[in-house]
């Protein structure tokens, strides 16, 4: 009798041994399978919050200049390409390959909406979109017209907008800038009078209205108080050129039947070339005289030699 119940409870005790490792094995399972979860989950988070760090977006600085719009991107990651589009038009696809960028968008001049787009080469692209309203706003660039005359020392810039000019601004290379001024709130025309001096010089032009739009005028003037002046003597089959200038003649060029002769650093107001020698017939002649402020005159003939 005590035999048989020390195996009954042996059995039972057995029993639950197994039922205890079975309980534990499925819980050490779940642990494991909510710590790779967790773990996964950790990783998803982590990837978000980084993507979504200020350091890995792109710094995008957009200002308007007359009727465009300058986009000025920098990332810490190398841009591969950068998309824009109006009203989610046509798209425009620009290149970049850098790390900045610097892009100009012409405004349509109405109201419209930008979307634009930036890929990097770890492919994430970050879109952004603003609207433009343009209703009442002035976008049109002053205007810039210079004018002088050959031979002449005085030239005249004016500055025009058809809203309202605010300055004229202008500086001869290696001189101080000058700047002339609005005298009324609403004027729409600046102009200014200038001396000019002998020589050849490049002038850089500024004209903003009073919305801020500018435009800009770079131009080389070639400034001369005198027309260099030519002269042609004949005598049987010789013919001799005279050329004078008031500034001084630098260079002469003369083609006589498709022949060239020249001379350059003169530096004299007067000067003699030849004789030359005609051919029998018809001759045809050509002259070019440059001064030594830049200025070129040119003239040409044909002369007529028959032997005695």
């Amino acid at each position: 009798m005590n035999q048989i119940l020390v195996t009954e409870y042996n059995k039972k005790t057995s029993k639950k041994a197994g039922i205890k490792g079975i309980i534990m094995f499925f819980a050490f399972s779940l642990i494991l399978f909510g710590l790779t979860l967790l773990g996964e989950g950790s990783y998803a988070i982590y990837k978000n919050i980084q993507e979504k760090s200020p350091s890995n977006i792109p710094i995008v600085n957009i200002r308007r200049e007359n009727d465009e719009l300058v986009v000025n991107i920098t990332h810490s990651a190398e841009i591969m390409k950068i998309k824009y589009s109006w009203d989610m038009g046509e798209e425009n696809v620009v290149p970049i390959n850098a790390y900045t960028a610097e892009e100009r968008i012409k405004l349509l001049g109405y109201n419209s909406t930008l979307t634009l787009t930036i890929e990097d080469f770890n492919g994430k692209q970050i879109t952004y979109q603003k609207q433009y309203i343009l209703d009442g706003v002035d976008i049109t660039k002053p205007s810039i017209d210079v004018t002088t005359s050959n031979g002449s020392s005085e030239m005249v810039i004016t500055a025009k907008d058809e809203t309202a000019i605010s300055k004229l601004t202008y500086k001869w290379d290696g001189e101080e800038e000058v700047t002339i001024y609005a005298e009324t709130q609403n004027q729409k025309e600046i102009k200014k009078e200038i001396t000019l001096t002998p020589g050849t010089r490049t002038l850089t032009i500024t004209a903003e209205d009073k919305n801020g739009n500018i435009q800009e005028m770079k131009k080389e003037i070639v400034t001369s108080t005198s027309k260099p002046k030519m002269s042609v003597l004949k005598n049987g089959n010789k013919v001799t050129f005279h050329v004078e200038d008031e500034d001084g003649v630098k260079y002469i060029l003369v083609n006589l039947n498709g022949e060239t002769y020249s001379a350059d650093n003169i530096n004299r107001k007067e000067v003699d070339v030849g004789p030359l020698t005609l051919r029998e017939g018809n001759n045809i002649l050509s002259i070019e005289v440059t001064n030594i402020s830049g200025y070129t005159e040119s003239a040409a003939t044909e002369l007529e030699y028959t032997a005695q």
